[in-house]
This record gives C-alpha cells, sequence and structure tokens, in this order.
C-alpha cells in the first residue's frame, strides 16, 4: 500500500511539473540568439524608459541575447559603446496563461555565473504577445502617472 500511495505521489508531483506540447513548442522556438531590434510604447509620445532596473531603453536596441530552452537560461549583451556594456545572466521562462490559450506569460531574472539568483525577491513579468521562428515581441505592463504603460521588446532572431 505504500508503494502504491508513493507511487501515485511521484505521478502527480511528475505530471504536475510537466511542460504542456505548446509550452515545450514556444520553448524550442526561443530557443537561440535573438538581437532587440526596437524598444516601442503604446501610448504616443518620447520615451526613453530604464528596462529590468539595467540602463535605458535606447541602450537596449541592438542588444544580442540568447535563451537556452533546455535549462531556462540565458544572457543579454548590451553592446551600444554609449551605455554600460556588458552580458547580464538571466533565468526565464515561458508558461501559458491557462490551457491551450496561447497566452504566455514570459519571466525572467537576474543570476550570477554559476546560475544562483543574485536579487532574490526581484523578477521581471512580460507577455509574450507575438512568437515565430524569426520574430518575438514581449510586452512589459508598467505604471506611469498612475495608468498602465506598454514597453514592447521587439526581437529578430540572428540566423547562423
Amino acid at each position: 500500500m505504500k508503494k502504491l500511495i508513493s507511487l501515485c505521489m511521484f505521478v502527480l508531483i511528475m505530471t504536475s511539473c510537466s511542460l504542456s506540447k505548446q509550452e515545450k513548442s514556444a520553448r524550442k522556438t526561443i530557443d537561440g540568439t535573438w538581437t532587440l531590434t526596437t524598444v516601442t510604447y503604446d501610448s504616443p509620445g518620447t520615451f526613453n524608459a530604464t528596462l529590468f532596473e539595467d540602463t535605458t531603453a535606447s541602450c537596449f536596441e541592438g542588444s544580442q541575447w540568447f535563451f537556452r530552452s533546455n535549462n531556462s537560461t540565458g544572457t543579454y549583451d548590451i553592446i551600444n559603446t554609449d551605455c554600460p556594456t556588458g552580458v547580464r545572466n538571466i533565468r526565464w521562462s515561458a508558461n501559458e496563461m491557462g490551457k491551450d490559450t496561447g497566452n504566455y506569460d514570459f519571466t525572467m531574472k537576474f543570476t550570477d555565473e554559476k546560475k544562483n539568483d543574485i536579487q532574490k525577491n526581484t523578477g521581471y513579468r512580460m507577455m509574450l504577445n507575438y512568437l515565430d521562428n524569426n520574430t518575438m515581441t514581449l510586452t512589459q505592463t508598467v505604471t506611469f502617472e498612475g495608468e498602465p504603460f506598454k514597453i514592447n521588446l521587439n526581437f529578430s532572431r540572428i540566423t547562423q
């Protein structure tokens, strides 16, 4: 009886932690190297937001991003020499919001080179708005002057 209960608990844990087919497909599509081509805003006007408490949106344009799906790690590299350049290590996930909705939460945390979180209680949540083999758009909603404000990160895949 104990073995049966243990087996049932193991199966329950494994199935609750597994990714759906859609999540696996999205993660596989994200896997690889991308360029953040533009940062746009859904509101009219001229803005230059600071992203991820790191640097300005204009510094992020042209940055190189690498996503590794098998362990949910990656990096981004700010290459604009007028900005604080260098590689930042991240842990990421893309989780479907509801079964078979096609809508994904994209989350990201900063890590050190050994993949340990460096900001224990800080992470960033975005919406994966568009994804195909060559294009990806992540949208972060923040509050600006008491109203929701959307920042769109538009990526293009780097072909190798």
